[in-house]
């Protein structure tokens, strides 16, 4: 016996109905607003996979397909990616830290572009900025 996910189009309601075969049930009805008129959904599956088909699928060159290494949001997305490659070995705070990441160096690169935007245009390099306790960008004092 099947459950399959109804959608309502009345209400914008979604539901569950446990069904004996594989046609709709007579009588099939919202139950937020009564609507016969539902139409059945597709439902999200879950596949298990063995750990070697895990590492197999990291392995893949197409995981680092539109990585751009200096876009902090293309490695925030490649970030949740392989969390969700990983699964539970991840942790559960795994996408939680990779947002928390994504906002330091956004806070850090606009920091550092508007850093930029002040310094006078006198065609010679710029010294190193000095950032906490007198370190310049590489960290050395």
């Amino acid at each position: 016996m099947p459950i399959y996910e109804y959608l309502c189009p009345h209400c914008n309601g979604r539901f569950q109905k446990l069904v004996h075969g594989f046609r709709d049930p007579d009588g099939l009805a919202c139950p937020r607003c009564g609507a016969a008129d539902v139409r059945r959904a597709i439902s999200r599956v879950a596949v298990l996979k063995s750990e070697e088909s895990r590492v197999e699928a990291l392995a893949d060159p197409s995981m680092l397909s539109g990585l751009d290494e200096n876009d902090p949001r293309s490695i925030a997305r490649w970030a949740r990616k392989l969390g969700k490659e990983l699964g539970e070995d991840a942790g559960e705070d795994w996408d939680q830290m990779v947002d928390e990441m994504l906002e330091e160096e956004l806070q850090r690169k606009g920091a550092d572009e508007e850093a930029e935007g002040d310094e006078p245009e006198t065609g010679e390099p710029a010294a190193p900025r000095k950032h906490k306790a007198g370190t310049d960008d590489l960290g050395w004092g």
